[in-house]
């Protein structure tokens, strides 16, 4: 069974017993799309391929609501195929993942500015599973 360790407000979470938490199924699927949303791009140097440049596109720029908005999208849906392209792989080299941590489609992704603190942005993201369940993730990016 394919899994992770569970993080928790940027750090390795651990349980009563002292042992590290995991994460698998959807929750795992949750955690790797914020993983590579939240990641810059080229923040991992063993990996420079992986992250999302979403961080440079929304902060600091002054440029039109509507086409920074757009080119966020552009980026998050692009991070996601790569999530996408990485369980194929996964799959395709005898690794198990399991239905409920597979995307097979990405059902809605958004940006929205806060309209009284425009250094505000809301990211939400929506996939579904190839177990035919919805996977929601969220997170805010701020100046």
């Amino acid at each position: 069974m394919s899994f992770d360790l569970r993080i928790v407000a940027g750090d390795l979470a651990v349980n009563n017993n002292g042992d590290l938490e995991i994460v698998e199924n959807e929750n795992k699927l949750k955690q790797d799309i914020l993983k590579i949303l939240i990641t810059p791009s080229k923040g991992n140097p063993f990996h420079p391929w992986y992250g999302s440049p979403i961080s440079k596109i929304l902060i600091g720029n002054s440029l039109d609501y509507n086409f920074i908005s757009s080119a966020a999208v552009n980026q998050i849906r692009a991070s996601l195929e790569k999530i996408i392209e990485l369980q194929k792989i996964q799959v395709q080299s005898g690794q198990y993942v399991s239905a409920n941590e597979q995307i097979t489609a990405i059902s809605n992704i958004s940006v929205d500015r806060n309209p009284s603190d425009p250094r505000y942005f809301k990211v939400y993201v929506k996939v579904v599973t190839k177990a035919l369940s919805s996977v929601d993730a969220s997170f805010d990016v701020t100046l």
